[in-house]
């Protein structure tokens, strides 16, 4: 399951991140965000017309593409 698969309202535990589907950059600022596994994250918004997800992670509200979001593995608890 990944982040795109969260139904608005939805939260779930950060079980890895697919490092072949992320430019560098872009796997050091998610790092950085506190995308590591373990963090809980939770789906505000998906907006497919605009291609962007909106999700809350230890207590800050973040914008994400859906493509980047397709490399956040999740497991459900």
């Amino acid at each position: 399951m990944t982040l795109l698969d969260l139904s608005e309202g939805q939260s779930a535990e950060i079980e890895s991140i697919n490092m072949d589907k992320l430019p560098k950059p872009m796997l050091t600022e998610l790092l950085e965000l506190g995308f590591f596994p373990g963090a809980r994250i939770l789906l505000k918004t998906k907006s497919v017309v605009l291609g962007k997800l909106i999700c809350t992670l230890g207590g800050t509200t973040i914008g994400l593409r859906m493509k980047d979001g397709e490399a956040i593995l999740l497991k459900t608890t």
